[in-house]
């Protein structure tokens, strides 16, 4: 009897476990106001003008005001496209759709956390960012590494009263959680924004999307300022529509956005090696 025996559809669909990442969250969104209708935003930094020891009934030096300028480019341009055919609606367990729908939201979500990685990955190997020399993590130096990047930080100006954030791998958060000033287990506004504890003055968050250097050798875990990148999203929609040439509905997503290491002095790697199989 068993080619009698019967299969059921659970009545509902299991979404996937979401990546455990917030790199897009900790950047520096000041920006994004003037990127509304634009490709580019130019951002002006102030250059420190040049102080002089004054002779008293000398004539004084008078220098022009000057400044530098970098650019914020909007260029990366992400989507998802999906139909379900009427009938195939018609004939299968409901909400496939509704379920697609939240998928696609998160995976161009993500998008912009992978980003995030990626020019800090670039920037890590050609040397436009600070590093810690790559090491095997243990509950001994995870803290010793973490100092390291904190002294790097103070020594490029940084104040004790910037919000800065630890980004960092599960294996080197379970080397530090025994070391952490306090820890948000219980703390639900904390764990809405992805932070598991803080050390020293650093909110410490676990990363899934950090990057991994181009030998596939070591992680990238970053202690960086609030203010070290900039973030810009422009368009960020998903919309529902009918297509012409079929009988079916259709859900397309964009995601438009563009970040950039505005202040390299505010952020520092920490290279973890990792343990080959």
């Amino acid at each position: 009897m068993d080619g009698a025996k019967q299969t059921i559809w659970h009545q509902a669909y299991i979404r996937a476990l979401e990546t455990i990442t917030s790199l897009r969250n900790h950047c520096d969104f000041v920006f994004e106001k003037d990127a509304k209708n634009a490709k580019e935003v130019k951002i002006l930094n102030a250059v420190r003008p040049a102080v002089r020891a004054y002779v008293p009934g000398t004539a004084i030096t008078r220098d022009a005001i000057s400044s530098t300028d970098q650019l914020l480019k909007l260029d990366q341009y992400k989507y998802f496209n999906i139909g379900l055919d009427d009938v195939v609606r018609a004939q299968t367990v409901p909400g496939a759709m509704e379920a697609t729908s939240k998928e696609g939201a998160l995976a161009l979500a993500e998008e912009g956390d992978k980003y995030v990685a990626g020019i800090v990955k670039t920037a890590v190997e050609n040397s436009s960012i600070s590093s810690i020399a790559a090491a095997s993590i243990t509950k001994t130096n995870a803290v010793e590494k973490l100092e390291d990047a904190f002294v790097v930080l103070y020594g490029n100006n940084c104040r004790v009263t910037d919000t800065f954030h630890a980004e960092l791998t599960p294996n080197y958060f379970s080397k530090l959680r025994q070391n952490l000033t306090e820890l948000f287990t219980n703390n639900v506004e904390m764990a809405k924004k992805g932070y598991v504890g803080k050390y020293a003055n650093a909110l410490v968050s676990i990363e899934n999307l950090l990057p991994t250097s181009t030998d596939t050798n070591s992680k990238y875990n970053i202690l960086r300022t609030s203010k070290a990148i900039a973030f810009a999203e422009q368009i960020d929609k998903v919309e529902a529509y009918r297509p012409q040439d079929a009988f079916e509905d259709a859900l397309k997503g964009l995601y438009v956005f563009g970040a950039k290491i505005v202040r390299p002095k505010e952020i520092v790697v920490i290279k973890e090696t990792i343990a080959k199989a």
